[in-house]
């Protein structure tokens, strides 16, 4: 058994290998690497004392704050944060809820676990986010929600979506887990629907590790959701001292220049896991177990961690910290975009650019630059000689099932353009470490110039 899990892995071993030798490895996670020393210190102080209501209440006050006049509660993970707006409304058996094809499986499993039915829509053209007219087509007698996302930064056509929402008596809840800060029409995200959350897992527009928030302008929500947010538990100690290392392991190892040893660390550490080797806790820092379509058995909970979790205190720091430079990150981020942008026009690739990108009622603070492009496989090959590609986004729709999309009720061929933007998508990174603006854009003139 141990040398059958062994060679399972042989070959991608080989693959990883190659890590070894490169000099440098551009990933789509930027890491807390401009913090400083006494900075980290203090995070690891609040962890050791325990529970930190105060900092959680300071950190949601100053969340809401930078979304709108709303507010806002602190959660593990965005998608607990869906899953108590759903139960805080009411939803559940026999009721449907239509979200994006475009979008992770742990969305519909949160509608699973309150018992009611996800119903796929399809995503805008132009926009990579819901589209409005596809929600349309989904709504029948049963519907009572439905989630409208903006993707990479960019703003759905959420003013079209409320619009619809408001006609047909649906609640409308903004899925902002990738995106941050943009508006529409001097509107930011989240501040359409009833209610909105947010992600600040590491992959995220803002990376306090793992983190969720739900946001509403509308206090009666806000109030329903708190009766169940009081009786929630926390994460236990040993999986947060867990998340403070892998805090601790991306300051320091997710930089570039370091990022090809850690992931050959990661996977390493995999290895030894699969095959039994290590006899470490197998939990991941991560809440990974939720990818998986939920147990009826079980519905209020998931192996190893609680479901729904209050964030913990330490990463409401790392969060305030986040909130603090985010200012200045924005305004980074807008840069590599533009660059990208005036690149693609200058080399003759205007026409691939979506034109949300030059429309100015759209703000976009981004987290991706996005497009579809015919020869994309070959694209992020070159790309990955350079950047970690297998973080893309989306290349195949409900990405995270296990068992494939399928066994969450996604019917293969029912989001047409979702699925050809699976096929055809490229994704290049805004949020990078400091330092690393100009080697970014050296890459993609050299590899895009190719694709004329």
């Amino acid at each position: 058994m141990l040398s059958m899990a062994v060679s399972n892995y042989a070959g991608k071993l080989h693959t990883f290998s190659k890590l070894l030798v490169s000099p440098y490895k551009i990933g789509f996670v930027q890491p807390h690497s401009y913090l400083s020393d006494d900075q980290t210190k203090e995070i690891k102080s609040i962890l050791e004392s325990g529970s930190q209501k105060n900092l959680i209440s300071i950190y949601e006050n100053k969340m809401a704050r930078s979304i709108g006049s709303g507010y806002g509660l602190s959660f593990a993970a965005g998608r607990m944060a869906f899953y108590v707006f759903l139960r805080s409304m009411g939803i559940g058996p026999g009721d449907e809820v239509i979200l994006p094809g475009f979008t992770c499986s742990v969305m519909p499993n949160a509608i699973l676990k309150v018992g009611a039915k996800p119903v796929f829509s399809d995503i805008d053209v132009n926009t990579f986010g819901s589209s409005a007219d596809s929600i349309r087509e989904n709504i029948t007698p049963r519907t009572k929600a439905v989630v409208a996302q903006h993707s990479f930064g960019i703003p759905c056509k959420i003013e079209e979506i409320a619009d619809l929402c408001s006609e047909h008596g649906l609640l409308l809840i903004e899925d902002s887990a990738i995106s941050f800060g943009s508006t529409l029409k001097g509107t930011k995200v989240g501040n359409w629907g009833d209610a909105a959350i947010f992600s600040t897992d590491h992959s995220k527009p803002m990376n306090t590790i793992i983190g969720g928030f739900l946001y509403t302008r509308d206090y009666s929500v806000y109030l329903k959701a708190r009766s169940i947010y009081d009786q929630m538990p926390e994460l236990d100690n040993p999986h947060q001292k867990k998340i403070y290392e892998q805090f601790l392991f991306e300051r320091v190892h997710y930089v570039p220049d370091k990022y090809p040893r850690a992931v050959l660390i990661g996977y390493m550490h995999d290895i030894a896991k699969r095959s039994g080797i290590s006899h470490a806790d197998s939990q991941s820092a991560f809440l990974e177990n939720d990818y998986t379509k939920p147990d009826v058995s079980t519905i209020t909970n998931v192996p190893s961690y609680p479901y729904p979790a209050r964030m913990p205190g330490f990463l409401a720091k790392i969060g305030l910290l986040e909130l603090k430079r985010w200012k200045y990150e924005k305004v980074r981020r807008k840069k590599i975009l533009r660059f990208y942008i005036e690149k693609m026009g200058q080399m003759g690739l205007g026409k691939y650019v979506p034109k949300v990108y030059s429309n100015s009622a759209f703000d976009i603070i981004p987290l991706r630059f996005a497009f579809d492009h015919p020869d994309a496989h070959l694209i992020k090959m070159e790309m990955s000689k350079y950047i970690d590609v297998s973080w893309t986004w989306f290349c195949q729709p409900v990405i995270c099932c296990p068992k494939g999309p399928e066994d969450l009720g996604y019917v293969s061929g029912s989001c047409q353009v979702g699925e050809k933007a699976c096929d055809s998508i490229v994704n290049w990174p805004c949020s990078i470490p400091e330092g690393w603006e100009t080697k970014i854009e050296e890459i993609f003139v050299k590899i895009m110039t190719g694709f004329k």
